[in-house]
């Protein structure tokens, strides 16, 4: 009784793949075809489809804060105990929540409203967005579109202005702005701008970094900034007190220069006042001591925002160079030629051994 290995040699497996070689050559012609016809439809593809340019500004985020053990002992040493006011986490405007900030109806659509230089003059985004999008083709007897106009008081804005604001900041949210983060373990954010227009990708794209970067500085120091300014105008008012006390000091003593010293109510008042401007100077002290540490709590609480890269024009489009669109067409071409001929070498081999069964 005799078996049949399934065991193939060296020698059959060079051969097999020689053949298989051999065959791929014999259709070079129609791997040519393929490639040729791949890239053709790639590069009309390419040239047929519009034209769109990205703005992208990349910036890095450090948040206010550091330094807080320095300012810890500064306010040690100057007979401060601050606790843990200056210790605690402000999570408030992480880099994540900053993502979804810079996609909020407030910050696209105060960008929107922002007057941007378009050519020798300048002109509301907002109103180049129309221009562009033709929208007031559009509004063509719809009463109260056809003439409205976003160049008037925030104040004055109608239910139409509104409702207008707010299709324009879900355009603008869905088809031109991307916001991402490149790399989670650092504080890196991008944001992108996409429009068919490139001067109005980058004018709106620096609009809304600088709207939201200013909003969320002012708001990271909001409550220092208004600590700091209670503090100064208590320092200011208890120097208004002090000088005031040493300015009377000085009258009472002026105005009797050559007193008897056997007569003590006459320095009563004058001791009085010495009790005042010794008690104003200490609390006075301890006001300036509070203000000065205040001030670098302000300046710890001020989040660094460094530009690593803004839009520059012209911009950068999506599509290709001629000589990339028939390369990468070619090598797809060619790539579906081998597996549709491999697919098609192997279905027969498989259909000549079921014969031979």
């Amino acid at each position: 009784m005799s078996t049949k290995s399934d065991q193939i040699t060296l020698q059959e497996l060079i051969s097999r793949l020689k053949d298989y070689l051999l065959f791929l050559w014999s259709k070079k012609l129609w791997f040519l075809v393929f490639a040729a016809a791949f890239a053709i439809v790639l590069v009309a593809y390419n040239g047929l489809k519009t034209k769109k340019y990205t703005a992208t500004t990349s910036f890095v985020l450090e948040n206010g804060g550091a330094g807080l053990g320095d300012l810890s002992s500064l306010a040690s040493l100057a007979g401060v105990n601050l606790g843990g006011a200056l210790s605690e986490s402000n999570d408030l405007f992480q880099i994540d929540n900053i993502q979804e900030l810079y996609r909020s109806h407030r910050m696209i659509s105060e960008t929107m409203l922002t007057e941007a230089p378009f050519g020798k003059g300048g002109d509301l985004l907002v109103n180049k967005f129309i221009e562009q999008n033709e929208l007031r083709e559009e509004w063509e007897g719809e009463q109260g579109l056809e003439n409205i106009s976003f160049s008037i008081p925030r104040e004055q804005f109608t239910i139409q202005h509104d409702s207008l604001l707010l299709e324009f900041t879900d355009m603008i949210r869905e088809d031109y702005l991307a916001v991402s983060k490149p790399n989670r373990k650092l504080s890196i954010l991008n944001v992108n701008v996409t429009d068919e227009y490139q001067e109005f990708a980058k004018r709106f794209n620096d609009a809304l970094v600088q709207n939201v970067n200013s909003f969320y500085t002012k708001t990271r120091t909001k409550k220092s900034g208004e600590n700091l300014a209670i503090l100064q105008k208590q320092a200011d008012s208890v120097k208004l007190v002090l000088e005031a006390a040493m300015l009377r000091l000085a009258q009472v003593q002026e105005s009797a220069p050559n007193r008897n010293p056997l007569y003590k109510t006459p320095l009563v008042e004058e001791q009085k006042l010495m009790v005042d401007i010794a008690a104003s100077s200490a609390m006075y002290e301890t006001v300036v001591k509070n203000l000065e540490i205040a001030k670098v709590s302000h300046r710890s609480k001020m989040p660094l925002i460094q530009i690593i890269d803004y839009p520059i024009l012209p911009l950068k489009d999506n599509q290709w160079k001629l000589f990339k669109a028939i390369v990468v067409g070619g090598f797809i071409g060619g790539f579906l030629a081998l597996i549709y001929f491999t697919g098609v070498r192997m279905l027969r081999a498989a259909l000549k051994e079921e014969e031979y069964q």
